[in-house]
C-alpha cells in the first residue's frame, strides 16, 4: 500500500522535469531569433540607420501571427488525439526550422532570397510554437492534483533556462573575437534538440483527463465550440496572453535593442545583461507560483498589473542612467513584473475550458493576444522612439498592456468558470 502513492508522486516529478527539459529546448530554438536581432539585422538586409533593424524586427512579429494557425493545427490534435503526440511534433518541426535558419544564406550571398528564407523559417517556428507553449503546460497540469500554481511556473523556469542559453550563444557569436560564421552554431543545434525532446516525451503516457474525456466524443470541431460557447474566456485568454507577450518580450529582447541603440551599449554587454533578467525571472517564478497557489491566481495578476503601471517608468529612467548598479535594478524590476503577471498564467487559464477543448481554447487564444501585442513589442517600441525622440516611450505601452491585464482579469468570473470545467459536453 505504501508504494503506490510513492511511485505515483516519482512519475510526477519525472513528468515535471520532462515538461521543464520540453519547454526550455523549444524556447531555446525559439529565442535564438531575438537574441540574433540586431545581428540579423547585419547578416539578412542592407543599408544605414534603423531600418535594418527594423526590418528584423518585422520578421520577429510576423512570426507570432503564425502561432494562432499553430494554436488551432496542434490544439485539434491535442483534443482530438492527445496532447503527447501534439506535443511530441511540435518540439520535432521546431527544431527542423531552427536548423534550416543556421543553413541560410547571408544578404551579401544571396541578395533578398536570405531575408525571404528567414521569413519563411520564422514563421515555421511561430506555427510550431503555437502548440508547444501552453501545450507542455496543459500536459503537466493535467496529470497533478495540487500546486499547480507552482508547478506551471516551474515550466515558465524551463522556458527561461533555454531563453538564457540563447541569449548566451548569441552574447558569445557577437565577441569581436569570434568567426563571422559563429552564429550559425547555435541553430544548427536545433536538429539535436528535436530528436532530444522526442525522446524524453516518448517515455510517458497521456493525461487521466483526457483519457477520461475522449470516451465522450464532442460533435463539432473544438474550435468552433470554443468561439461560441467559451467566448468570454477566450477573449480573456487573449488579453492575458497579450500581457504575457508585452512583457515576456521587454525582458527577453527589448532592453537589449535599448541598450544597444539608445543607451549605446554594445551588443554583447546587452545581451549579458538580458541574461541576469532571466535569472532572475526564472528564480521568482516558482516562489510565485507558491503565492498563487496560497492566495490566488488572480490576485496575484493583479499585483503585477500595478506593478507595471507603478514600475514602467522607473524601467526605462533606469536604463538610461548608464551605470551597472542601474541597469541591473531596471531588468530586476522588468522581471518582478513579468514573473508576478505570467508565473500564476498557466494553472490560471487551465480552469477556463473543459478537458475536451482546453488545448485549443488555451493556445489559441494565448496565441492571439501575443501576436497582437507581445511579438509586435520591440518593433512598436523601436518605432515609437524613432518617431517621438522620447526615450520614455516603451514605458506608456508597457503600461497600456497594464491597464489590458486589469480588464481582462476583471472579466474573468470564476464562480461561473470553474463549475463549468468539470462538466462532460457531447
Amino acid at each position: 500500500m505504501a508504494t503506490a502513492p510513492s511511485s505515483h508522486l516519482s512519475m510526477e516529478r519525472r513528468i515535471l522535469l520532462s515538461a521543464i527539459i520540453g519547454n526550455g529546448l523549444e524556447f531555446y530554438d525559439f529565442a535564438l531569433f531575438g537574441a540574433f536581432s540586431i545581428a540579423f539585422s547585419r547578416i539578412f538586409f542592407s543599408g544605414d540607420g534603423i531600418a535594418p533593424l527594423l526590418s528584423t524586427l518585422c520578421i520577429f512579429a510576423v512570426a507570432f501571427f503564425a502561432r494562432p494557425l499553430g494554436s488551432i493545427f496542434f490544439g485539434h490534435l491535442g483534443d482530438k488525439h492527445g496532447r503527447k503526440k501534439a506535443l511530441t511534433y511540435s518540439i520535432i518541426f521546431m527544431g527542423m526550422f531552427t536548423f534550416l535558419i543556421g543553413c541560410l544564406p547571408s544578404y551579401e550571398t544571396a541578395g533578398f532570397v536570405a531575408p525571404f528564407l528567414l521569413l519563411c523559417c520564422r514563421l515555421g517556428q511561430g506555427f510550431c510554437l503555437g502548440g508547444e507553449n501552453n501545450g507542455s503546460a496543459i500536459f503537466l497540469l493535467e496529470h497533478l492534483k495540487q500546486r499547480k500554481g507552482y508547478a506551471g511556473a516551474l515550466i515558465l523556469t524551463g522556458g527561461a533556462i533555454g531563453t538564457i542559453f540563447a541569449t548566451l550563444f548569441a552574447a558569445i557569436a557577437n565577441l569581436p573575437e569570434m568567426p563571422e560564421w559563429a552564429w550559425r552554431v547555435p541553430f544548427l543545434l536545433g536538429i539535436f534538440i528535436a530528436l532530444l525532446g522526442s525522446y524524453i516525451r516518448n517515455f510517458f503516457t497521456e493525461t487521466p483527463e483526457f483519457l477520461e474525456s475522449s470516451a465522450n466524443k464532442l460533435r463539432q470541431a473544438p474550435l468552433l465550440f470554443v468561439l461560441k460557447e467559451y467566448t468570454r474566456p477566450f477573449l480573456c485568454t487573449v488579453g492575458i496572453g497579450g500581457v504575457n507577450g508585452v512583457l515576456a518580450y521587454t525582458l527577453v529582447v527589448y532592453i537589449g535593442v535599448y541598450l544597444t541603440k539608445v543607451v549605446n551599449y554594445t551588443l554583447s554587454n546587452s545581451l549579458f545583461y538580458s541574461c541576469a533578467g532571466l535569472i532572475i525571472f526564472g528564480s521568482l517564478a516558482p516562489f510565485i507560483g507558491h503565492m498563487a497557489d496560497k492566495f490566488g491566481e488572480k490576485r496575484v495578476m493583479t499585483l503585477g498589473c500595478l506593478l507595471t503601471l507603478l514600475g514602467a517608468p522607473t524601467l526605462f529612467y533606469s536604463l538610461q542612467q548608464e551605470s551597472t548598479l542601474s541597469v541591473v535594478f531596471a531588468i530586476a524590476i522588468a522581471a518582478t513584473m513579468m514573473a508576478t503577471f505570467n508565473a500564476p498564467t498557466n494553472a490560471f487559464l487551465q480552469r477556463f475550458f473543459p478537458t475536451k477543448v482546453r488545448y485549443t481554447g488555451i493556445a489559441l487564444g494565448y496565441a492571439s493576444g501575443a501576436a497582437l501585442m507581445g511579438g509586435t513589442q520591440p518593433l512598436i517600441c523601436t518605432y515609437l522612439i524613432e518617431e517621438t525622440f522620447n526615450p520614455f516611450a516603451p514605458a506608456f505601452y508597457l503600461m497600456f498592456a497594464a491597464s489590458i491585464g486589469l480588464l481582462s482579469l476583471s472579466l474573468v468570473r470564476e464562480k461561473r468558470l470553474i463549475p463549468r470545467l468539470f462538466t462532460n459536453y457531447a
